[in-house]
């Protein structure tokens, strides 16, 4: 896992990168198992019914999984998801955000708030709460008070 102050990499999203995203303010990275499941969509409907609360931060949010970009894209659909999902089937992505389980390759449930300089402001990673990912980003962000 990525450390506060460190560098994000950058990687596609869509037509733009992680860099352009950036240029316009924070951006939060999800990284998420595989599309479909339980936990993954719960996290994904409650970053969904938050986006607008971190959208008047000026931040974006981008999910990551290693489905296919197919997969993420048939998720995306299905949740109505107004964010973009990556889907990175070859780990690239995954590899240099330091969240790929070595056997299995999927994605470890880790979020990131990532700063306007690039860097790296908070990193939560818990495979079993998704949606307390959203609260802290939230709180990171200061769309919501202190726990």
């Amino acid at each position: 896992m990525l450390k506060r102050g460190e560098p994000a990499p950058d990687f596609a999203v869509g037509r733009d990168t992680l860099h352009v995203l950036l240029a316009r303010g924070p951006v939060v990275v999800f990284f998420y198992p595989r599309a479909f499941t339980p936990t993954c969509t719960a996290e994904a409907a409650e970053f969904r019914d938050r986006y607008a609360e971190l959208a008047r931060t000026g931040a974006s949010v981008v999910g990551v999984s290693a489905d296919s970009q197919d997969r993420a894209d048939a998720f995306r659909a299905s949740l109505g998801l107004p964010f973009p999902l990556v889907g990175d089937p070859e780990g690239a992505i995954l590899r240099a955000y330091r969240v790929r389980w070595p056997l299995v390759g999927w994605a470890r449930r880790v979020t990131y708030v990532i700063g306007r300089d690039g860097r790296v402001q908070d990193a939560n990673h818990s495979e079993r709460a998704g949606k307390a990912h959203v609260s802290q980003a939230c709180r990171q962000l200061k769309t919501e008070p202190p726990a």
